[in-house]
């Protein structure tokens, strides 16, 4: 049996640092792909990004001036004014006439970031300037007839008085000459023209009327009172409004005494639109928050959408609920103004009958403006329509209207406004929109939700192969060794075979 040769496989065999380095890392790469899978690094990295703290992406954004709203302001012009108030008319007749555009440039003040109570505090201030490009033309060129708020709204209020405060209203009215409807520009009209009622309102009620001129703008830029907000920091709840001028709700409307406390006067739920909670979820209700609508917009949640850069985004839309008279709202009738389809604003607006509604009364009872024509109320045009990014709760389109009227009571006491006793007399609509984002803002959302997923998916296929490469090389090499043990144990059981057989042999000599 000596012509059997011996297998040698010393040269080929696999050292076992080797084969557990193999399997060892192969085990880490599939590993590292699981925690990947698990774990969503993208979600976590844009959170740790986007974090409040000094120094952030968002501290700076809330620090530098920013282009927030583009704001159209449309007008109903009265084109039977005269025949109207005279009777001629049964039903006023209005024509839209916008839009006038401007940019709100927004900064935040005194910005200040308190980690131990989780809130951030800043003031809000606003600057606007006129858009023509956006515009139907220059507003101190246009002429129209409006209503004149002043007039109506305080003989509106008067009612409420007895004999002699109407007479005495009747008499200031004709002596200042006032009328129901006023022939203006629009700039004056938005921005305050001398109205004689409200200069003697001012004069000797100052501290009811603390302006001496009225205009829609005007009033809603009147940069002489601030506010100042405190919202949450904390990724749960981030943006939520916590308190308003130390207040966690609306004083307007009685939340500062016990029983009238309520989700309808609280901040519970509120933002201001600016940003949202990171992972947004469906089912979380929010509302929408500006000081100057001296309310809160419910935001129902309609679904995803398409955004323009590829990924799904959550959609929301003003609720239909947010005008009703309903017992969530019950708070808001205060002043015993409930109506479908109007909100009462008056403690906002120095006690004057002065009202909220959708454009165009959309979503209203069609009573509301039956002695009304010009009305073309849609979805499309005059519809709500907020886009959210749910991983950092970027708001990536904000588009809304409402629209401002005075609600008229029996004023038959005038002559001169009389045909406007009972109705709600349109004067116009706000339409907010939010303008392009920016590049840099753009390019984040790109590297989150299109290069990130791209780069994370070639490194799990990467991983993934190098993983499962290493273990097959490990199977290999343990099966070499397998092969190589079972050599080895063959040679050397023929070498034992060898050797008795030539021990053997002499002594069969």
């Amino acid at each position: 049996m000596g012509y059997i040769t011996k297998v040698d496989c010393e040269g080929n065999k696999p050292t076992k640092i080797k084969l557990c380095t193999s399997l060892t890392f192969g085990l880490i790469f599939l590993m590292i792909t699981a925690l990947t899978i698990i774990l969503e690094p993208i979600s976590i990295t844009s959170r740790y990004i986007a974090r409040m703290d000094s120094g952030t992406l968002m501290h700076e954004a809330l620090k530098r001036e920013t282009d927030s709203v583009h704001l159209s302001l449309y007008l109903f012009n009265i084109t039977n004014a005269e025949q109207f108030v005279n009777g001629e008319d049964e039903k006023l007749k209005v024509q839209e006439v916008g839009p006038f555009t401007y940019q709100e440039n927004r900064t935040n003040e005194d910005l200040e970031i308190d980690h131990e109570a989780g809130v951030v505090r800043y003031t809000p201030r606003h600057k606007v300037t006129f858009l023509p490009e956006e515009s139907i033309g220059d507003p101190k060129d246009i002429i129209l007839t409006l209503p004149n708020i002043a007039m109506l709204s305080m003989a509106s209020k008067v009612t409420n008085y007895g004999y002699f405060a109407k007479m005495g209203f009747n008499m200031l009215a004709r002596r200042l000459d006032s009328n129901a409807t006023v022939t203006i520009n629009a700039h004056d009209y938005m921005w305050g023209f001398d109205e004689p009622l409200i200069r003697l309102g001012n004069q000797i009620m100052p501290g009811w009327i603390n302006f001496e001129k009225l205009g829609l703008l005007d009033r809603l830029y009147d940069n002489k009172t601030s506010i100042r907000l405190e919202v949450s920091s904390r990724d749960s709840d981030k943006f939520m409004v916590k308190t308003v001028n130390g207040v966690a709700g609306l004083k307007q409307w009685g939340y500062e005494e016990n029983k009238t406390r309520s989700k309808c006067n609280s901040f519970t739920d509120a933002y201001e639109g600016l940003c949202y909670p990171p992972e947004l979820a469906p089912t979380r209700r929010i509302r929408l928050y500006r000081n100057v609508l001296c309310r809160f917009l419910d935001l129902d949640y309609h679904g995803t959408t398409k955004t323009d850069l590829g990924f799904e985004g959550l959609l929301y839309k003003i609720s239909n609920s947010t005008y009703r008279n309903i017992p969530e709202n019950q708070c808001l009738c205060s002043n015993g103004i409930c109506h479908d389809g109007i909100s009462d604003i008056s403690p906002c607006m120095y006690g004057l009958p002065i009202v909220l509604s959708n454009a165009h009364f959309m979503d209203t009872d069609p009573k509301i403006y039956d002695r009304i024509e010009g009305f073309t109320p849609n979805e499309e045009e005059h519809g709500s329509e907020f886009i959210i990014e749910k991983t950092i709760g970027m708001v990536m389109t904000t588009r809304f209207s409402v629209q401002v009227n005075i609600m008229m009571q029996d004023v038959g006491f005038n002559s001169k406004i009389s045909r406007f006793s009972d109705m709600f007399v349109p004067v116009g609509y706000f339409k907010i929109v939010q303008p392009k984002l920016t590049e840099e803002t753009l390019h984040s959302l790109r590297l989150i939700h299109i290069y990130s997923p791209y780069l994370l998916l070639t490194t799990q296929i990467l991983f993934t192969a190098a993983g499962l490469l290493l273990i097959s090389q490990s199977a290999k090499l343990l099966y070499y060794n397998w092969i190589y043990d079972r050599r080895k144990g063959l040679s050397l059981h023929l070498q034992s075979k060898d050797t008795k057989e030539a021990s053997a042999e002499p002594l069969m000599r």
